[in-house]
């Protein structure tokens, strides 16, 4: 049989983050009026990549039980 390997949570959010960085760029670029709203969106694309990389710390884990 064949045995496909389906990818980690990591990579794909790492592509549908790629992906969304370099669509809000290029759309910055070509539209001048909406530059300021597609750098908001990058940033905080970029924020909730990083942010979700971060592993909890185990002291919020023991304060939630």
């Amino acid at each position: 049989m064949l045995s496909k390997k389906f990818p980690s949570r990591d990579e794909v959010l790492a592509t549908v983050m790629l992906i969304t960085v370099i669509g809000s760029l290029t759309l910055a670029v070509i539209d001048e009026k909406s530059r300021s709203q597609f750098l908001d969106l990058t940033k905080f694309a970029i924020g909730t990549y990083i942010e979700l990389l971060i592993p909890r710390s185990r002291s919020n884990d023991r304060d939630r039980n």
